[in-house]
């Protein structure tokens, strides 16, 4: 959705003043805490120890280090810097990937200055801290299964594909990147076989790119700012309400500690990507991010049948963050974000479609976003956490002669507690989210919705062997009515290598007019959504994971059903009109999936395969069918040869099994196919040049049937759904300068 046409076009009603007031608010708050960060008032027998951390002799950044109150996290030089009572200290430095160090120093009046080698560590995950369940518990001690992407696979997807994140969500099981439309280019994150409209994605808890994310770019964000990926998947409205229906995708960003680069990309399908990091620490107070990207794709047709399989695009981004971290653990940061893109699709110059015309798919889409995340300590057991956000978007988009022009606001807004007693941890809060659209050339699909809500949280540890936790929201939606959502989890233990998570809950979903049908043909065709009812869920897994000497072990068993699905169906006695409505049965989707991966120096391995049966009622027949675009059998092979600060060979391996298709005039049932990827990157000093060959086998949807239909389908649809890769064979090849 795109920038509107005319500069003269009304704006949304309140969108300015919130972005203005959200900036203004937020720049206050950050003159009120640095004017009210304290000084230290005891200089009395104080010294100073500065700290060098390194590993295989570079510097190493965000390095944690202690002594006696003392803390800090070492800059881009390995540096750091504490003031500590004179005398015999014990310093201690940790880092996430790293086996821990100590060492005893005696402080006086004379800075001392010493030297801490640390030395790569496999298995680091359990040092994680997550924060997409609120308590920000350690990953291992967590009752509900949260699925880490550390900073690892980031660096992998650097060398693959650094203008966007969608191969990196694929790294964690059940969870698929399916493309929407062959027009569009637009893509969803179905999670467990669950339709991408009901995946919540955030950004350091922000919902910056829209309470929604239908049809949204939310994919293409370029992975070099992100820390890692925490995935919750299953029902989860109980921890973020009526739009976290199958589960929750939370990118954590990287802090103004890590190494600023230049990543410079180029591909063989006339792809090029230019994408900037910079960070600084003013002091160990304050830093900031600057993440900037340039991106650019012609239009490319490998397999000269007309239709742009890959779609021209100039996109330009940017996103500045600011760090301010306070005494006693306190913490607070800005985010802001705009976006421009152009894109360009459907049929090629002088092609044409078997009715005899054109067809143009391009859109133009213009965001911005302003959030902030502040986290305060009322006492040492206290913590207060604010959160807030604001997104604004507006968009032009063509189908064929049609053109749809519209605008979207959301508005955000949460304040928690967090209180630990002992083993128990108890968050309690309050959470407001407005979802504004305004359809300037369809105005019978504007909407306002406003969801007020109250959640609570409660996790018990009683011993070393059980935890569990509970939680429970209820939300008031301004449409859809008033809504509880319960969730449970238990963690239980078998020794320090085995344990077991089980969770149900139930959880609900509001629709709006976006689906991944309405993304493929637009709104024009689709009649208001004025009697739907609120989609209702219930869902519970089992979760099992373990290590066999070297090899990690992971599976998982999983069942939802969903009542009151909302899908799409002809409208009687008219030529194209389409209608969102809710079955009268429930859509059902169990599995499971099972993982086994090794991570001994300098060779990774992984395997994995899952197993997924969705079921749905077809609203054209009334007859029970598979969910279209679900392979009921997935696996990929894994095997990655890493040299630290030296090469890396990778070498990946995807299947992808049969899976039924709807509206489809060539097939209902697509067969499986194979793709492979490689990668070898060679670091040297401080430049990693990478090259990358993704699906070097050349499969194509266009090698088994047309992408084109010989007669417009569902809402004037003229492209079959996409099952496989359209591109076919691409290879990049580029460099990254850590300056």
């Amino acid at each position: 959705m795109g920038m509107r046409a005319r500069q003269h076009e009304p704006r949304p009603r309140g969108a300015s003043a919130t972005l203005t007031f959200t900036a203004t608010f937020t720049s206050a708050l950050i003159i009120a805490l640095a004017l009210a960060a304290p000084r230290s008032l005891d200089a009395q027998a104080q010294g100073t120890v500065v700290v060098r951390v390194t590993s295989a002799g570079r510097p190493l950044s965000v390095a944690t280090v202690t002594a006696a109150t003392a803390k800090a996290t070492t800059d881009t030089s390995g540096t750091a810097q504490l003031q500590v009572p004179a005398g015999p200290q014990t310093v201690r430095v940790t880092a996430i990937g790293f086996a821990p160090e100590s060492l005893s120093v005696t402080v006086g009046a004379t800075p001392v200055t010493v030297d801490v080698e640390l030395h790569a560590e496999a298995q680091v995950l359990t040092e994680v801290r997550v924060a997409a369940t609120r308590n920000e518990r350690r990953v291992s001690d967590e009752p509900t299964r949260v699925e880490v992407v550390d900073r690892e696979d980031v660096e992998e997807q650097l060398g693959g594909s650094p203008g966007v994140i969608a191969e990196l969500l694929t790294e964690s099981g059940g969870v698929r990147v399916q493309r929407t439309s062959a027009g569009s280019s637009g893509a969803s994150v179905r999670i467990r076989g669950l339709r991408g409209r009901y995946t919540k994605i955030l950004s350091d808890g922000l919902p910056l790119f829209g309470i929604t994310t239908e049809g949204l770019g939310t994919l293409q964000i370029p992975p070099i700012d992100l820390q890692r990926v925490e995935v919750i998947k299953g029902v989860a409205s109980a921890l973020y309400g009526p739009t976290a229906l199958g589960g929750v995708v939370n990118l954590v960003s990287e802090r103004p500690t890590s190494q600023p680069e230049v990543v410079l990309n180029q591909t063989t399908r006339g792809g090029s990507d230019a994408v900037l990091w910079q960070t600084h620490t003013f002091n160990p107070q304050w830093g900031y991010t600057l993440l900037a990207g340039g991106h650019h794709q012609t239009r490319e047709d490998g397999d000269a049948d007309g239709w742009a399989d890959l779609n021209g695009f100039t996109r330009f981004l940017v996103r500045p963050r600011l760090f301010w971290t306070g005494p006693h653990g306190n913490s607070w940061f800005i985010t802001s974000g705009l976006t421009s893109e152009d894109r360009t699709g459907g049929t090629m110059r002088g092609a044409k479609l078997p009715n005899g015309e054109a067809f143009r798919q391009d859109a133009k889409t213009r965001r911005g976003d302003v959030g902030t995340v502040g986290r305060f300590f009322l006492s040492p057991d206290a913590l207060l956490t604010l959160r807030a956000s604001t997104t604004q978007e507006s968009g032009t988009n063509w189908f064929g002669v049609i053109r749809e022009r519209d605008r979207r606001n959301a508005l955000f807004s949460e304040a928690a507690v967090t209180l630990i007693r002992g083993s128990q941890v108890m968050v309690a809060g309050a959470a407001l989210e407005r979802d504004a659209f305004t359809a300037v050339d369809l105005p019978q699909h504007d909407y306002t919705f406003t969801t007020p809500g109250l959640f609570v949280e409660h996790t018990w540890s009683p011993v070393s062997w059980f935890g569990m936790s509970s939680s429970a929201r209820a939300d008031f939606h301004s449409r859809y009515g008033t809504f509880l959502s319960p969730r449970l989890s238990a963690l239980f233990r078998a020794g320090e290598q085995w344990n077991a998570r089980v969770s149900a809950g139930s959880g609900v979903y509001t629709p709006t007019p976006f689906s991944e049908e309405t993304e493929a043909i637009g709104l024009t065709h689709v009649r208001p959504i004025a009697t739907l009812a609120a989609e209702r869920a219930v869902g519970a897994s089992v979760d099992i994971a373990g290590k066999v000497g070297v090899v990690e072990l992971y599976a998982s068993a999983h069942r939802t059903e969903i009542d009151h699905p909302v899908g799409i169906r002809s409208v009687p006695n008219t030529a194209l009109d389409v209608e969102l409505v809710n079955a009268a049965r429930p859509t059902q989707s169990g599995g499971f999936e099972f993982y086994a991966r090794t991570r001994t120096e300098p060779v990774h391995v992984k395997a994995s395969y899952t197993y997924i049966r969705a079921t749905e009622l077809d609203l054209e027949s009334g007859v029970r069918r598979q969910v279209p675009l679900n392979p009921r059998h997935a696996g990929g092979l894994t095997a990655v040869y890493e040299e630290e600060h030296d090469a890396t060979i990778g070498l990946e391996l995807y299947y992808n099994g049969r899976q039924s298709v709807a509206d489809d005039p060539f097939r209902t049932v697509t067969p499986p196919y194979t793709t492979i990827d490689a990668l070898v990157q060679k670091q040297l000093g401080r430049l990693i040049v990478f090259l990358h060959g993704e699906d070097l086998n050349n499969v194509r949807q266009t090698n088994y049937d047309p992408i084109i239909r010989p007669t417009p389908g569902l809402g004037g649809r003229w492209t079959t759904d996409v099952w496989a890769p359209l591109e076919g064979r691409v290879v990049n090849a580029g460099l990254r300068w850590q300056y």
